[in-house]
């Protein structure tokens, strides 16, 4: 099977490339200047010369701030995109693995979500991602979406990331004890795409939606907690107080307060197991702070 990855350089697209390789699974991950998801016209293209027996889409737009004043750039990455990624794959036989995101649920559900609970997006970003979704299941057969909760690592802006580098420069950082995720590290969920690749390479034919996310979920503000004692094994930090600022307090658009998803059905379709992330964050907050001080 050879594998096509859209967004290399981003948290999750990075780790699959990486993982691929290490199985020895052939693939080619197309740059910006081959591959600009805002001109459409570049995936037929792409998909025609390179000829992938699958792709993954790891590539998006992500900022929910931002897409509330360009939303037309928002749908034009997230969705429209998209759905000439699905019609080129339809066309060409290809399977199409799309990431998604916790951000198409309005989180008012007190459980993790799962695959059947009804859609509700809050915002642009979230509007964006369910209707990349829908385009996917009119015009591509043998697809694949997964559906991720908060995403941490050492590259891009993440929760993580924010908390870490605030906890260097501010006494004081604000955090919100009524929102809820699952913080799920980069590499772990290549893990999980590369699995399920494999797979699909076997022959299975589950082609649908599913969710993964990490066995714990956590509020911001116990993450920030966590966060703080582990980085202050490696840091000097400036922060000396977590306020507490519920989220209806934030200005600007809101994200989903409940974040967490339901692995289940993944674990019941694929066989994979959903992992703990806790170790992770030490590791992650190390690499976070050596690349801001690379000279030490």
């Amino acid at each position: 099977m050879k594998v096509l990855v859209i967004g290399q350089t981003g948290q999750v697209g990075h780790e699959v490339c990486r993982i691929l390789g290490e199985k020895g699974i052939p693939w080619y991950a197309p740059d910006r200047t081959e591959l600009d998801l805002s001109e459409p016209e570049q995936i037929q293209t792409c998909l025609r010369d390179h000829q992938p027996d699958l792709v993954i889409n790891a590539a998006a737009y992500n900022n929910p701030v931002k897409a509330e004043n360009e939303p037309s750039r928002c749908f034009s990455i997230n969705r429209d995109a998209v759905a000439e990624l699905a019609n080129c794959c339809q066309r060409q036989d290809i399977i199409l693995f799309q990431l998604s995101s916790y951000r198409v649920f309005d989180g008012t559900k007190q459980e993790p979500y799962n695959e059947k609970d009804p859609t509700n997006p809050i915002g642009v970003l979230g509007n964006s991602r369910l209707q990349a979704e829908q385009q996917i299941r009119e015009r591509c057969e043998r697809h694949i979406i997964l559906r991720l909760s908060w995403i941490i690592s050492e590259r891009r802006p993440n929760i993580l990331r924010r908390l870490a580098e605030q906890m260097l420069v501010s006494k004081e950082v604000y955090v919100t004890p009524d929102q809820l995720g699952c913080p799920t590290p980069a590499d772990d969920a290549a893990r999980v795409i590369v699995a399920m690749v494999q797979q699909l390479d076997c022959g299975a034919e589950t082609w649908g939606t599913f969710h993964y996310s990490t066995t714990e979920s956590v509020s911001e503000s116990n993450f920030a907690e966590i966060l703080t004692a582990e980085a202050s094994q490696h840091r000097d930090l400036k922060v000396r107080k977590l306020i507490m600022a519920n989220i209806e307090s934030r200005e600007g658009i809101k994200p989903p307060a409940n974040g967490t998803l339901s692995s289940t059905k993944v674990l019941n379709t694929f066989g994979v197991h959903a992992r703990p992330w806790r170790s992770a964050v030490a590791r992650i907050i190390r690499k976070v702070y050596d690349d801001s001080n690379p000279s030490e």
